[in-house]
């Protein structure tokens, strides 16, 4: 039995109804801002006359001062500690109470990152993050490779002549009687194999890549040839540069030492070197001038 239909006016309410409760929920969504997020929440801190101040981010501390950031827009400045409530910011900030201890202590610039400025990288943090990189162990898969060695025996043995037996009797052998030769052969056959992977560090293979010296080209060029078989190696280490570079602060906040400022200048030319070697048929001279590069900045003292 078919149900009967509604009438025109009950339809038409109800249609209405659902219009109003939706643009109701549209207008709550819309006025219910969205969080904020972590990173962008200021930075509060008492001055020495009892005022508090609000600080976008706060990059260091310094033995003379705190580097803040009052808004996005302005650049960094710094912050003298005796203008600061410094028996307010033991209690409120310990972190940063700690962090001035530290630069005092040591002379020498302490990283905070806190507002604008979390997650950011100095370059002391950075070349950890790079050495880090570089010897850690990665398992690499290889090409098997089966040896066979064959081994042959020859081994000959004189017979002199028997005596001749004949109705009991013994008699000794004539004096022409020939003498006969044994020989003996003896073949072994041994087959290996070459393990199909093996544990190794980025640093390891770019150290033995990047030498011109003290290798035989084969083993050189094998061990390129490894290489290409495991794209991962090389794409790991390209890739783990430039994340590095984009975690580092604007330039003007890096240090003016040549080392940190060369550093972030060639980190896209050693990125695209190494990604290079993937499809590249042999390694050259500048290839490895490239790699040894890279390896001496990571390990120098403006890294550290």
């Amino acid at each position: 039995m078919p149900l009967p239909s509604l009438r025109p006016a009950r339809r038409l309410g109800l249609f209405l109804l659902g219009l109003i409760t939706l643009a109701c929920a549209r207008t709550s969504s819309a006025q219910t801002p969205p969080p904020a997020p972590a990173s962008a929440t200021p930075i509060r801190l008492t001055g020495s006359n009892g005022r508090e101040v609000e600080f976008a981010g706060i990059w260091e501390a310094r033995p003379e001062g705190l580097v803040v950031l009052t808004t996005a827009e302005d650049q960094p400045v710094t912050v003298a500690w005796e203008k600061l409530d410094l028996e307010r910011l033991k209690t409120t900030q310990p972190a940063l109470e700690a962090a001035r201890q530290r630069a005092r202590f040591l002379r020498s610039p302490q990283p905070v990152n806190l507002g604008l400025f979390a997650g950011l990288l100095t370059p002391a943090q950075a070349g950890t993050e790079l050495r880090h990189l570089l010897d850690t162990a990665l398992v690499l898969k290889v090409p098997v490779r089966y040896r066979t060695t064959t081994t042959s025996t020859n081994t000959t043995t004189l017979i002199p002549p028997r005596p001749i037996i004949y109705n009991g009797l013994v008699l000794p052998p004539p004096p022409d009687a020939p003498t006969f030769i044994a020989q003996t052969n003896k073949t072994v056959s041994e087959t290996r194999f070459s393990p199909d992977e093996f544990a190794t560090t980025p640093r390891r293979t770019l150290e033995v890549l990047a030498r011109t010296d003290g290798i035989a080209a084969q083993d050189r060029r094998d061990l390129f040839d490894l290489v290409k078989t495991n794209p991962d190696l090389l794409e790991t280490v390209a890739g783990g540069l430039e994340r590095i570079l984009a975690s580092l602060p604007p330039r003007h906040l890096l240090p003016k030492d040549p080392t940190v400022i060369t550093f972030v200048q060639r980190v896209p030319e050693f990125a695209n070197g190494l990604r290079a070697l993937g499809t590249a048929i042999t390694i050259n001279y500048s290839d490895q001038i490239l790699i040894r590069d890279l390896l001496r900045l990571v390990d120098g003292d403006a890294l550290r």
